[in-house]
């Protein structure tokens, strides 16, 4: 049986049209029955506009607008908020914190990527031979540890999702969209690491991500 929530604000996400940070808002309003309206902007210039008036509070997104008056930022952010409105926060607070901390990881796990990839927006400049530098210790060293760890967090959960909830957290939401597009996809990522063959227990969580009935209607998928 779907998920609906009866009683919400009107939800509009403002995002480019690509995966990326808004794919896991996409995700999980779909998996928790809330009606999102999912505008992606049809060019540069118009993001360069909402950056410019002020709508932005850190000048970036995914932005979610919620009832057309309130604007959050922050894709960890907006899916705590979309998990308390549609009923997928844990009320015990040490499990809630558990999610917090596993989709924060998320974030600290790719923020080497992140700085090579935008370096500009870091300060940094660096030449194509210490980008292939570090990209090869991120493919072989980094991102190998971190998916360890996600994968011992899978082995110690009776669920099969990452905290331990009963249902997807926000926590699987953004670690999924990491595992089943973003690196399969990212071309500066070694062929191995690509491939996820050294992470057998985060494949099967790919797959059973994947089965969910939402999910599947979601990108079209019998």
């Amino acid at each position: 049986m779907r998920r609906k929530v009866d009683q919400q604000p009107a939800l509009t996400l403002h995002y480019f049209d690509i995966t990326g940070k808004g794919e896991p808002i996409r995700l999980f309003c779909a998996y928790a029955g809330l009606t999102l309206e999912d505008h992606r902007f049809k060019s540069y210039d118009e993001f360069v506009a909402m950056k410019s008036n002020g709508k932005l509070a850190f000048g970036q997104v995914p932005m979610l607008e919620v009832d057309g008056k309130h604007q959050l930022v922050q894709t960890a952010a907006i899916l705590r908020y979309l998990s308390k409105i549609s009923g997928l926060q844990p009320e015990d607070p040490v499990v809630a914190a558990l999610v917090d901390a596993i989709m924060d990881q998320e974030n600290d796990a790719f923020s080497g990527s992140t700085v090579v990839t935008y370096m500009n927006r870091f300060g940094l400049e660096l030449d194509g031979e210490t980008k292939e530098k570090a990209y090869n210790v991120i493919s072989t060293e980094i991102l190998p540890n971190h998916f360890r760890n996600v994968e011992n967090l899978l082995k110690a959960s009776s669920t099969g999702w990452i905290a331990g909830t009963e249902e997807p957290s926000a926590a699987d939401f953004v670690w999924y969209t990491r595992f089943a597009d973003f690196v399969p996809n990212k071309s500066e990522f070694s062929a191995k690491l690509k491939t996820l063959d050294d992470f057998p227990v985060i494949k099967d969580f790919v797959e059973r991500f994947n089965s969910l009935e939402a999910i599947k209607e979601y990108y079209g998928r019998k």
